[in-house]
């Protein structure tokens, strides 16, 4: 903290001085935009757990229906599945970028790997697509690192990928 005289008073202030009021209004406007979002999906997301609720019970009651004897809440729930891209089978992504990482034999961003993905599979792709196939793409690399078969070479800006074992 600091101190300065202002017509006749001290007033302290800290390295970095705040004004009250000064260019709030953008910051405010954009914190409860952020906020009415955040309200809004909360309530869409209550609103649709309220209906598999009572999805559920309507399930409950027609297996009581069949067998009596049966306390529907001893059936173990089942984890979802993760949604998995659509134009790779199981696997796919891994091998690819495997393949992709053999044929470049030098250090590679992700966007090249999907580059090469996309011209392997014959896709159309825009960027929002490339864009998303790139995250997954990533997310395939990273698994990757985890069992040790690729490495990351640079973190920052962009991070590059090379096989961390040769053939």
């Amino acid at each position: 903290m600091c101190s300065k005289r202002h017509h006749g008073a001290v007033v302290a202030y800290a390295r970095f001085p705040y004004a009250p009021g000064v260019g709030d209004t953008f910051a405010i406007l954009a914190l409860r935009r952020k906020r009415a979002h955040l309200a809004g999906e909360i309530a869409q997301a209550e609103r649709a757990l309220a209906k598999q609720r009572h999805t559920l019970a309507t399930i409950d009651a027609v297996i009581n229906m069949f067998e009596p004897a049966t306390n529907p809440d001893l059936i173990p729930p089942i984890r979802p599945v993760s949604r998995r891209c659509m134009f790779f089978r199981h696997g796919e992504m891994t091998r690819l970028c495997v393949s992709a990482l053999r044929e470049a034999d030098k250090p590679v961003q992700a966007r090249w790997i999907t580059e090469y993905a996309i011209a392997a599979k014959g896709l159309e792709s825009d960027r929002h697509f490339r864009e998303k196939l790139t995250e997954q793409f990533r997310a395939a690399l990273k698994r990757l690192v985890a069992k040790g078969l690729v490495r990351q070479i640079v973190q920052w800006p962009d991070t590059w990928w090379e096989l961390a074992i040769d053939d």
